[in-house]
């Protein structure tokens, strides 16, 4: 089955509205966008962030369904906890597309696959925003840090938890596979561990196939740079057309993904995230496949954090500018 653009958008949106991803009230403004707590989320509650013209508590975020009132916010627990899950469902069901398209040749082209991220990344915000703030991502988590003042103590908890959710959703997919594995390692006479069976590690551990780890770097903190601006101008509380219409910011960031995904991945595989590259790499060094697993893995890891904050500053202080 072929599944266009516009289609595709059309599935996203559906899945946001359908998961009751709204604001609860109509009364503060372009503040409301904040997804991922923007500015000025929890600034009486927790401190996390420290507007500077408005003291305002924000309506909270809520799923339909649940408790609307939302009286108590999360502990750093819960966040944790939301944290994984969301980092899980992006992994497992990102990942995992792309060992069947590896390992049973289930999709048919790039775009397959990047339509099943941009599904994984809309469910995974839509379920864990309210709760988390649904970074996902450490390099994401170190922008809002950078950017928009989250609180620091918070970044190691955040990280863990979403490099374990990594991690959790590799081996769920490697105990899906397993037998598909072994199987494509036979057909192609691949010995697991040595530097052919990059070929059967490419669906947990990301592998560049540019001429050098230059370009690569380059082309993961650029894209990783485009997704935080993109995640930042569309959660910024200036921003009132997210403002109005928040239903639309989680299929909007799944459809950058799985677009960065279609212009990027035949370079790099787009990584874009340290806890989707490294934590499958952890569960492909325990597999077997030794040092291959960790190959490059450094690239996937600093680029991001790299890119992420120049991104984020873009969005907030440079298009959207305190007056």
């Amino acid at each position: 089955m072929k599944l266009g653009i516009p289609a595709l958008f059309t599935l996203l949106l559906a899945i946001s509205s359908a998961s009751g991803f709204s604001i609860e009230s109509k009364r503060t403004r372009a503040t409301n966008s904040a997804l991922f707590r923007s500015q000025t989320f929890h600034s009486e509650q927790r401190n996390h962030f420290q507007p500077k013209k408005s003291q305002t508590t924000l309506d909270r975020l809520h799923m339909a369904g649940g408790d609307g009132s939302l009286k108590s916010y999360p502990t750093l627990a819960q966040e944790m906890i939301a944290e994984f899950i969301g980092t899980f469902i992006i992994v497992q069901i990102g990942c995992g597309t792309v060992c069947a398209a590896i390992y049973k040749a289930a999709q048919v082209g790039l775009w397959q696959i990047a339509a099943v991220w941009a599904i994984a990344v809309t469910v995974a915000i839509s379920s864990t925003a309210a709760i988390s703030g649904a970074h996902l991502n450490p390099a994401i988590t170190l922008a809002f840090a950078a950017v928009r003042d989250f609180e620091w103590k918070k970044v190691i908890p955040f990280i863990v938890a979403q490099v374990s959710g990594a991690v959790a959703a590799a081996g769920v997919n490697f105990a899906l596979f397993r037998e598909s594995i072994a199987s494509f390692e036979a057909a192609s006479s691949i010995v697991r561990g040595t530097a052919e069976s990059v070929k059967s590690a490419a669906a947990f551990g990301e592998y560049w196939s540019v001429s050098n780890w230059i370009t690569a770097f380059f082309a993961e903190a650029y894209g990783t740079a485009f997704l935080a601006f993109i995640i930042f101008a569309l959660t910024n509380e200036k921003n009132e057309t997210t403002a109005k219409n928040s239903f639309m910011i989680p299929p909007l960031i799944g459809a950058t993904v799985a677009s960065l995904i279609s212009v990027i991945a035949p370079l790099t595989q787009a990584g874009f995230n340290p806890a989707r590259d490294f934590g499958p790499r952890i569960v492909a060094l325990l597999a077997g496949w030794k040092g291959i697993a960790m190959q490059g893995w450094w690239v996937y890891v600093l680029a991001p954090i790299v890119g992420a904050p120049i991104g984020a500053f873009v969005a907030d202080k440079v298009l959207y500018k305190n007056d």
